[in-house]
């Protein structure tokens, strides 16, 4: 072989790469454009469809169709221990429309990353509502505080270009899938509100009450301090909205055995938690504290609770109905 023979395959090996890599990074960006045109989230974002709602993805993945419903006023945020509350009737008794945002698992950073999104997408809405469940995790003295579940901060971020390279992974090519098998209504959609309950239907037993926590600590053991990690966050949040929305902040029930003992340190870490909490309301108009973790007539029947922090309908029937008469006076 001479050598004028070998430069000649080389450049004819050189062009089929070149070819190969330019045909890969085309079909790519074809397949990268379709993907984000189907918009399997129904985020809005690069969207050539109109909004459809989402398929049944589950609460973290599901969100970011809800939270962005041009008719929705009105946003419930928080984790489990605030799921049950029912946002249709809610919705009828406030006269405005609610969604439940909650998602389990999930903790002060994830649930304000939603609520800014959801501000976001109705920020010409001077008149929204915020509802914020707050369990023990919101008094926590950890910093960083750290998520405890993967969550996509990606799906809910306000960076186009972030959210556009985090889609580009294999499950997004999944939920393409089901986005198109739900526009032919070959699957069913998420709940339009957001709502998931897990107390109808299901058989009580008492059994799930073996494994109560101790009662005289909170998470992580913390002790009486005055500094509680989330609470600027929060702080930050609300100096964010306007003065016209209106924002509650519960503390759901628990059972008895679950709320720490009275002149325990865990008890006084609640305690200087929940003050805290109180001033920062105090901060702004339109701002309302409701205390449900206390020893009452609410954490003191079995049968109202499936475990030690997540209480059964009646008990979320009577946070709705107190809920209505804050927001309506």
């Amino acid at each position: 072989m001479n050598s004028s023979t070998s430069i000649s395959e080389h450049r004819h090996w050189r062009r089929l790469l070149w070819r190969y890599a330019m045909s890969t990074l085309i079909a790519g960006a074809v397949v990268a454009g379709l993907l984000l045109a189907l918009d399997p989230y129904d985020t809005g974002r690069f969207s050539l469809l109109p909004a459809q709602g989402v398929a049944n993805f589950g609460q973290r993945l599901a969100f970011a169709s809800i939270a962005r419903r041009a008719d929705v006023d009105a946003a419930i945020f928080g984790n489990s221990t605030i799921q049950l509350i029912d946002p249709a009737r809610l919705s009828r008794m406030i006269s405005h429309t609610a969604v439940s945002l909650a998602v389990p698992g999930s903790g002060p950073v994830e649930q304000l990353v939603l609520a800014e999104y959801f501000r976001r997408h109705h920020q010409h809405n001077p008149y929204l509502t915020f509802v914020f469940g707050l369990d023990q995790s919101w008094c926590t003295t950890a910093s960083p505080i750290i998520p405890n579940y993967p969550f996509p901060f990606w799906l809910y971020s306000n960076d186009r270009l972030d959210y556009a390279i985090n889609m580009m992974r294999y499950k997004s090519f999944e939920a393409a899938a089901r986005r198109l098998k739900l526009l032919a209504g070959l699957d069913r959609p998420a709940r339009a509100d957001g709502y998931h309950d897990y107390d109808t239907g299901r058989l009580w037993h008492a059994t799930e009450f073996d494994e109560a926590p101790a009662p005289n600590q909170l998470p992580g053991g913390q002790t009486l301090v005055s500094d509680f990690t989330a609470l600027p966050l929060m702080q930050r949040f609300l100096d964010g909205i306007g003065p016209s929305a209106r924002v509650v902040l519960v503390f759901p029930p628990r059972y008895v055995g679950a709320i720490p003992r009275e002149g325990s340190p865990a008890a006084a870490a609640l305690d200087a938690c929940k003050e805290a909490l109180s001033r920062l309301a105090k901060t702004r108009s339109n701002t309302w504290v409701v205390d449900f973790l206390v020893d009452s007539p609410f954490t003191r029947h079995e049968d109202d609770y499936w475990d030690t922090i997540h209480y059964r309908g009646r008990v979320a029937r009577a946070i709705e109905d107190r809920l209505a008469d804050v927001l309506g006076s």
